[in-house]
């Protein structure tokens, strides 16, 4: 093998090895913060957010999607009822298909479409909704 093959070889192992942990993370936060199945979530549109069980008790946490196979297929964070932080999208086999900054229910920073081969392969950056560039 020639040293640019090697070198493929290396950032792919590389590169496997960052997606499976970005995928632990996301599953040991469900497992340590309030966290709920993304289907049992309300959406008020009354009071613009998210709840649970009282329309009065906005939801603060993570929810998420599995795969048959149990694997997260999507995560979401929510502050007071409202999308805030990263929307995390997952292949069945736990690569990254999409990452999506959220401030108050818009879609506020960047995001980011992953290609097959898990490189950046849109990149956007939204303020309030917005799109600013990409």
């Amino acid at each position: 093998m020639t040293l640019p093959r090697y070198l493929i070889l290396i950032s792919a192992i590389l590169w496997t090895i960052a997606c499976n942990e970005t995928a632990d993370k996301a599953s040991k936060t469900i497992k340590n913060e309030a966290y709920c199945n993304c289907n049992d979530l309300i959406y008020d549109e009354l009071y613009n957010h998210f709840y649970i069980d009282e329309r009065n008790k906005p939801y603060t946490g993570i929810c998420y999607e599995r795969y048959e196979s149990k694997k997260i297929k999507l995560t979401k964070e929510f502050k007071e009822g409202k999308l805030h932080g990263n929307m995390i999208r997952f292949k069945e086999d736990s690569t990254k298909i999409s990452l999506v900054e959220f401030e108050n229910n818009f879609i506020h920073g960047k995001a980011i479409f992953y290609d097959s081969m898990g490189n950046d392969s849109v990149v956007q950056t939204y303020k309030r909704g917005a799109l600013v560039t990409h």
